[in-house]
């Protein structure tokens, strides 16, 4: 096809390119946040999180691979002739593309139409983790891990922790002000030391809540000393946060793909112009007219309307014939 304007290949060619990177960019924050969502649930529920971000990853495989093979496509285009076989297949490939973007924006909506079943999910996880926290070493490394990294402390807040069936009550110590301030949770609760270190400070039970409570499994802290933010509302931000990504994402492909049906919609058009798909003759009443190619072997005669609409044969003409010749020559056209 003929390029309407310089450097049409190079713009067409950028757009592909940006299409796919976005379809690119799609499957790693993807795969960035369930890591992250992960770390907030147990298998069943890793399960659940990958089936409703399983399409998301088909959205970004299909932007990959639909526009890096129409590059290919389009620089075979360059080099055809424009035909209405070509701007079919155009066509149906600006529908194939639009419906793929279609698909994205159902995606997307997928996703925030579950966002309240996959906090559920993480918050059953969670609590499920708290009452296996002292039997279970699993449960016991993520919630220690889940604590240190993110900075919080128990579901909702600290209190979690204590309200737990296997957790100790506080001792009666003498010490009303301690006895006030103090909470049992465990160690990884603890606020930073300082900001390039996760290690928490190392806390000693108040003596007479070790001579009372010698099984406790943590020492009690005190309310300023440990995190008092839960982890849940910590997963429900990372959840929204990649949620707005993805919105970000899809809506940079529909962009890219409306600047691309513009300028295919401006290039066939302007294939009408010079030896494009049209040749831009028409009849006398407006109707194209239609131009078929031929070997050079073969000669073409012109037949009237008046001949197409008789079921005679048009009558022979004579040419370098005087008056009186009974024969001439026959003129072929």
């Amino acid at each position: 096809m003929r390029q309407p304007f310089r450097k049409a290949s190079v713009y067409i060619a950028l757009l592909l390119i940006l299409e796919a990177v976005t379809g690119f960019l799609i499957i790693i924050v993807t795969a960035i946040y369930q890591t992250i969502l992960s770390n907030y649930l147990e298998d069943i529920d890793r399960r659940l999180l990958f089936s409703y971000l399983f399409n998301v990853y088909i959205l970004g495989a299909q932007l990959v691979v639909t526009f890096l093979c129409s590059l290919s496509l389009w620089n075979r285009l360059w080099k055809r002739r424009c035909t209405p076989n070509v701007r079919l297949m155009v066509s149906v490939w600006l529908f194939y593309s639009c419906v793929i973007i279609a698909s994205g924006f159902g995606t997307v909506w997928n996703l925030y139409y579950n966002i309240d079943v996959l906090e559920n999910s993480a918050e059953s996880s969670l609590l499920h983790g708290i009452d296996e926290y002292y039997t279970s070493p699993e449960w016991k490394l993520l919630w220690d891990g889940l604590q240190l990294r993110k900075q919080c402390c128990g579901v909702y807040n600290y209190k979690d922790w204590m309200n737990a069936e296997w957790m100790p009550k506080q001792a009666q110590a003498g010490n009303t002000t301690y006895r006030t301030k103090a909470v049992l949770a465990p160690i990884a609760c603890t606020k930073k030391i300082s900001d390039n270190t996760n290690c928490a400070p190392n806390f000693a039970m108040n003596p007479e809540e070790y001579n009372s409570h010698k099984r406790a499994p943590f020492p009690s802290l005190t309310v300023d000393s440990i995190n008092t933010n839960g982890c849940l509302p910590v997963f429900s931000e990372s959840l929204w946060r990649y949620f707005y990504i993805l919105l970000l994402l899809a809506l940079m492909a529909l962009k890219f793909l409306i600047f691309l049906c513009c300028f295919t919609k401006y290039i066939l058009q302007r294939q009408n112009v010079g030896d494009g798909c049209d040749v831009g003759l028409t009849d006398e009443e407006g109707r194209p007219l239609v131009m078929v190619k031929y070997p050079r072997n073969v000669r073409c005669i012109t037949i009237g309307e008046d001949d197409l609409a008789s079921d005679m044969a048009p009558e022979a003409t004579y040419c370098n014939c005087e008056e009186g010749v009974e024969t001439c020559d026959y003129c072929e056209g």
